[in-house]
């Protein structure tokens, strides 16, 4: 369970960083770039941390996937981007991916050649 809170940490500084980096992108580019770079050092870190005990490809996957999710609709709330029939499928389709992995990976067993 400690390793998944890493995860949703990442998560969270990387979604922070995104949406920082929007927000000042117009204005102070300089100011939303540093605090990018600064949020995305602790989602690394956060994630280097959640890898230990997590899967990589679990850990990478749903770390991208519900990252992508949420400033996606944070880019909707926040922003007023335009969000239509094929990004919410494609969103589906993300959480159905991530779902897989997160369920699917610690079944999977590789033969080793003799």
């Amino acid at each position: 369970m400690y390793y998944w809170l890493f995860m949703l940490a990442a998560i969270i500084f990387e979604v922070i960083a995104v949406l920082t980096m929007k927000h000042f992108a117009e204005n102070s580019p300089a100011v939303g770039m540093g605090a990018m770079y600064m949020l995305l050092f602790f989602s690394y870190g956060s994630l280097s941390i959640a890898i230990k005990r997590i899967p990589l490809a679990v850990a990478y996957g749903i770390w991208e996937s519900i990252g992508l999710i949420l400033i996606t609709l944070c880019s909707v709330l926040l922003f007023e981007e335009p969000l239509n029939f094929i990004q919410i499928t494609g969103i589906a389709i993300i959480i159905a991916g991530a779902l897989l992995l997160k369920h699917g990976g610690y079944r999977l067993k590789i033969r080793e050649k003799n």
